[in-house]
């Protein structure tokens, strides 16, 4: 007996829960291993010779490289201009070293993914809470006016277990005389904090240590 087309409402509603559990597929999915890559260096240097701009020969690389598609999903989620170096497992959320091949400092930065959201740069883009009232940073801001904080981190140097059961990633931002070649007056940790769930609850000052 043949069976009976679907009606155009359950047609619709399947459609959507398709979708839905799609979607889904794709918010829980976890950067790995697998979204390792490796640099071509003499296919990068030749690609930089040939094009003025050099900013779409990382993405073509990757894609006629044979990059793997998570390798090429987290070229695309930092818009075309790094990839993925390294990986390190830490639980929940974990580690990903990212590379920007064309910046002229500072070409490796951390990132704290496979939380809420998927990649969280260790990198400062905003005052350090807490560090203006802090008494140590104060009192090397006295002797020097022009300390500034540089903002890639070295790190992470420790991955708390925080008391609700969240992770703690601690990295360290050098403290400058005023310019990046300038002296090191100390260092300032700061601890990006992620709750049970994954979900980044922002940054906490953890020290201040003034150079020796």
């Amino acid at each position: 007996m043949p069976r009976r087309p679907l009606s155009l409402p359950l047609t619709l509603a399947a459609v959507a829960c398709f979708a839905a559990t799609a979607a889904a597929g794709q918010a829980t999915a976890r950067f790995g291993p697998d979204g390792v890559w490796t640099l071509p260096e003499a296919a990068w240097t030749a690609c930089l010779k040939q094009n003025a701009d050099a900013t779409g020969c990382l993405t073509s690389l990757m894609r006629d490289g044979g990059a793997s598609p998570q390798a090429v999903e987290i070229n695309k989620r930092l818009d075309g201009e790094g990839y993925m170096a390294a990986f390190r497992e830490t639980g929940r959320v974990d580690v990903a070293e990212v590379t920007f091949p064309l910046r002229a400092n500072s070409n490796e930065v951390a990132y704290l993914v496979n939380g809420e959201p998927p990649l969280v740069s260790s990198e400062l883009d905003a005052d350090i809470p807490g560090l203006a009232a802090n008494a140590q940073y104060a009192a090397i801001k006295k002797a020097h006016p022009d300390v500034m904080t540089w903002p890639v981190g070295e790190g992470p140097r420790e991955v708390e277990t925080l008391a609700d059961g969240g992770q703690g990633f601690a990295f360290a931002y050098a403290l400058l005389n005023g310019c990046h070649a300038c002296e090191v007056l100390g260092h300032v940790a700061v601890s990006f904090d992620f709750g049970p769930d994954g979900t980044f609850h922002g940054q906490r000052l953890v020290s201040v240590e003034p150079a020796p």
